[in-house]
């Protein structure tokens, strides 16, 4: 028989704690409506929109850290602005001010160059620079900039907007969703304390 003594409670309960974080549940998000939508139109960085945005509310109840991004895109490696995020925004509507104020950003190279698939997902690893936490509530901003075309599909009800000729433009009035994609971890306090520190909780 197996009986917990203190020692080894110790042990079993600090395996459970990291275990937890270890295994927090993912959460995935894309305007297409599925991970890895495939959208079917392409909007051009010249002739419709320069970045492209959308808005998401945590509606989860719990802290989500964003992990990484998925832009449908094709073009020239991307500005500093390249990937933008807002957060703690008033409402799901768009910022009022421009790309380059936004509170958190980077840059990324396309996948596919300039002329090439707009179709396939270039993947953007948000963690390894920013920690980005929101809590349930909060509603952020996210998007890329569109260094030559970028994923769209026929309108499907989800709000997303182009920044064209120094405004925020909506996608809906051109019947259009552009396709966004937000992967993101269930977070904890917990995934910030030392294993010294946890050591000395018991």
């Amino acid at each position: 028989m197996f009986v917990l003594t203190g020692v080894n409670m110790k042990y079993w309960i600090v395996t459970l704690l990291i275990g937890t974080i270890l295994l927090a549940t993912d959460f995935n998000y894309n305007t297409g409506g599925y991970v890895g939508y495939v959208p079917e139109l392409a909007g051009s960085a010249t002739g419709w929109g320069e970045w492209f945005i959308t808005s998401f509310t945590n509606v989860t109840g719990t802290p989500l850290k964003i992990v990484e991004f998925g832009f449908p895109c094709c073009g020239v490696p991307t500005g500093s602005f390249g990937w933008i995020i807002w957060t703690d925004m008033p409402d799901t509507g768009p910022p009022i001010v421009s790309p380059e104020n936004c509170n958190f950003h980077g840059s990324f190279t396309p996948v596919e160059g300039p002329g090439g698939d707009s179709t396939v997902y270039t993947y953007v690893d948000i963690a390894s620079v920013a920690d980005v936490i929101f809590n349930p509530g909060e509603t952020i901003v996210f998007g890329y900039q569109n260094t030559g075309y970028g994923g769209q599909t026929p309108f499907n009800g989800t709000d997303t907007w182009s920044w064209h000729h120094n405004n925020w433009e909506s996608d809906t009035n051109h019947y259009r969703t552009a396709v966004l994609e937000m992967k993101a971890n269930i977070w904890s306090a917990l995934e910030q304390t030392t294993w010294g520190e946890l050591k000395t909780v018991f």
